[in-house]
C-alpha cells in the first residue's frame, strides 16, 4: 500500500503525525505498523490539579475510534488497533516510526507537540515503505530529574515508574506519609506534569487540533463536589474522562489528603 494514501487520509481525521515501522520488531505475526501521534496540549491552567492528558475526553476511546476510521478509510481488511493497551512499547514504535526521540525522563518528543501527544497505532497486513527511526537526543539539561518530587527519573532516559507521583495518585489503598506528603505538597489529585512542565522541549509547542482534547475541559477537581457522588453518580458524570478509569475512590482519598492538610 501506498504511505501517502495512509498519510492523506489521515489529514482528512485532523492527524497530522504517522510514521510506518515493521511489525516484525514487536515479535507481531502482523507485517507492518501505522503508527499516529495525537497532540493534546491546551495550555496552562494555574487551578490545575490532574494531568494534562486528563482535561480533555477519555484519549483511549478517541484515538481508537479515530484510527478504526483510518483502517476503514484505507480499507485494510485485517488489522489491530492499539491505544496505551496489550504489551507493545507504545514509546519504542513511536520512535521506530519517527514520530520523536526519548526525553531523559523516558518520554517520546515530537518536534511539534513536546512530549505532550498520545501514542496510537495499527498493527496491519500490508507493506509499507517504513519510516527512519528518530535516534534525535534530547537536550539532556536534567531540569526533569531536578524537579521530580519523586526523584523517580534516573538521569538515563529511564524512571523508577513505582516512585513516580503520577503512579502514586494512581494506587489504591492508603498512601505512605511520604506519600501523601509528596501528593499535599504538589496538589496531585491525578497524574502529574512536573517533568514536563520543566522541559525545554515543551515550550511553545503547538496546541491540539482536536475538539476532543480542546474543548469542555476539566482541569480542577473538588472535594465536595466529587464526595457528594455515589459511585454510579460519578462514572456517569466521568465516565468519558481518563481519570475515572479508577473509580470515585482514587480521586476523592487524594482531595481529602489535600483538604486535611488545608483545615490543620
Amino acid at each position: 500500500m501506498d504511505n501517502k494514501a495512509v498519510i492523506d487520509n489521515a489529514l482528512k481525521l485532523g492527524i497530522e503525525k504517522v510514521g510506518f515501522c515493521s511489525a516484525k520488531e514487536f515479535n507481531s505475526d502482523f507485517k507492518s505498523v501505522i503508527a499516529a501521534a495525537f497532540g493534546y496540549y491546551t495550555g496552562e491552567f494555574n487551578n490545575a490539579n490532574i494531568s494534562k492528558y486528563c482535561f480533555g475526553l477519555d484519549y483511549h476511546k478517541v484515538i481508537y475510534a479515530l484510527l478504526e476510521k483510518l483502517a476503514v478509510s484505507i480499507s485494510l481488511s485485517d488489522y489491530k488497533i492499539f491505544c496505551d493497551t496489550g504489551k507493545n512499547d507504545d514509546r519504542k514504535i513511536a520512535q521506530k516510526c519517527g514520530l520523536g526521540f526519548y526525553g531523559i525522563n523516558s518520554l517520546i518528543i515530537n518536534k511539534d507537540y513536546g512530549s505532550y501527544f498520545f501514542i496510537g497505532y495499527i498493527f496491519c497486513n500490508e507493506i509499507f515503505d517504513y519510516s527512519t527511526p528518530d535516534f534525535q537526543s534530547c537536550k539532556k539539561c536534567m531540569a526533569c530529574k531536578k524537579a521530580c518530587p519523586a526523584h523517580a527519573v534516573n538521569g538515563d532516559f529511564t524512571i523508577n515508574a513505582e516512585k513516580c507521583l503520577s503512579h502514586v495518585t494512581q494506587k489504591k489503598g492508603e498512601l505512605t506519609p511520604d506519600e501523601i506528603k509528596m501528593l499535599v505538597e504538589n496538589n496531585a489529585v491525578f497524574g502529574c506534569d512536573i517533568c514536563q512542565t520543566v522541559c525545554p522541549h515543551n515550550k511553545n509547542v503547538k496546541k491540539t487540533n482536536f475538539d476532543e482534547f480542546s474543548k469542555n475541559l476539566i482541569t480542577n477537581l473538588s472535594y465536595d463536589e466529587i464526595s457528594s457522588l455515589s459511585n454510579k453518580e460519578f462514572l456517569k458524570k466521568y465516565g468519558d474522562r481518563a481519570f475515572a478509569w479508577r473509580g470515585k475512590k482514587v480521586p476523592e482519598r487524594n482531595l481529602m489528603y489535600i483538604k486535611n492538610a488545608e483545615n490543620k
